[in-house]
């Protein structure tokens, strides 16, 4: 914890007790995802592309915040720097699923080939700048995947009737990532600390600003390249996802106004309390797991409902 930081230039506060203490890795391995159906959440070919669109960068994308965080192990105050050290360690196990995940997807008959290049291409830009400059664009990635996670569990809507060979990764991943969602912000507040608070304020507010202009756009190319593969038209596509992501209950639409806190100038991630959310995902995650079969064939797969919450 920060204690040393005042709450008003975006540290937390020594008062604050939003975020758990310690992280806690959990052990999950799909050992090889199982193929899902084409559309595997709710029969949607919107929904399911706009998971898979997800899912095709994360390997990359997780790579990238994992080699972002790596130089910075021993260099900050005890406390996060154990904090660090498990935050790379559940990102590289994202990572690790997302690619038995992407595996999957390809073998449902999706090329994700693209996808894949417009992140590798993406995280290419990076090459060359300081480690300070990719630790903040960490932080600002960090704080998407978190508020879209955040917005998973509360609503369980999102993922209602998906494989169950799917469900648990979707789970297991958002929960570690409300969990660990302060870890790279309060790295970035530290290792800028010579910083004055306005230099951080808008520099942070600018890295967010280009990071959201990519995840958008390339997130709705990339729903449309695997729409078009289910033979929908690009405009139709287009339309889709705008009306999946931003109409009444989608995941952009709810994740607006939890994007926007970031631009506060007393902004700081552990001031939304997400215990409840972790809570509720681990005994999700562990009600799915319980329900997995071990010698259950693929060819028996079913949707599920989420288990809901005591």
């Amino acid at each position: 914890m920060l204690s040393g930081e005042k709450a008003q230039d975006g540290g937390r506060s020594a008062t604050e007790d939003a975020v758990p203490a310690g992280l806690k890795p959990r052990e999950f391995r799909q050992n090889g995802a199982a193929t899902p159906q084409r559309h595997w959440l709710r029969g949607d070919p919107f929904a399911t592309a706009f998971f898979n669109s997800l899912s095709a960068i994360f390997p990359q994308g997780e790579a990238f915040m994992v080699r972002s965080m790596l130089p910075w192990r021993g260099k900050m105050p005890p406390q996060l720097d154990a904090e660090l050290r498990k935050f790379v360690e559940q990102e590289a196990a994202h990572s690790r699923e997302h690619d038995d995940m992407n595996q999957a997807i390809t073998r449902a008959g999706y090329d994700i080939s693209e996808l894949e290049a417009v992140i590798a291409k993406l995280v290419s830009r990076f090459r060359g700048r300081s480690a300070l400059t990719k630790l903040l664009a960490t932080a600002c990635i960090e704080h998407f995947t978190a508020i879209i996670a955040a917005e998973i569990l509360e609503n369980d809507w999102h993922l209602e009737g998906a494989d169950q060979d799917q469900l648990p990764l979707w789970i297991w991943h958002a929960v570690e990532e409300v969990e660990h969602k302060a870890v790279a912000y309060d790295c970035f507040v530290e290792a800028a600390k010579d910083w004055s608070a306005a230099k951080r304020y808008t520099l942070r507010c600018a890295m967010m600003l280009a990071i959201t202009a990519s995840f958008f756009v390339n997130r709705t190319r990339g729903q449309i390249t695997l729409l078009r593969q289910d033979g929908i038209g690009r405009f139709a596509a287009l339309a889709g996802a705008m009306r999946y992501g931003f109409g009444k209950g989608g995941i952009g639409r709810n994740i607006l106004r939890p994007w926007a806190r970031f631009f506060k100038p007393g902004f700081h991630p552990a001031a939304k309390n997400d215990h409840h959310l972790i809570e509720k995902g681990e005994r999700i995650f562990a009600a799915l797991q319980a329900q997995q079969a071990p010698a259950e064939p693929a060819e028996r797969r079913k949707k599920v409902r989420l288990p809901k919450a005591a």
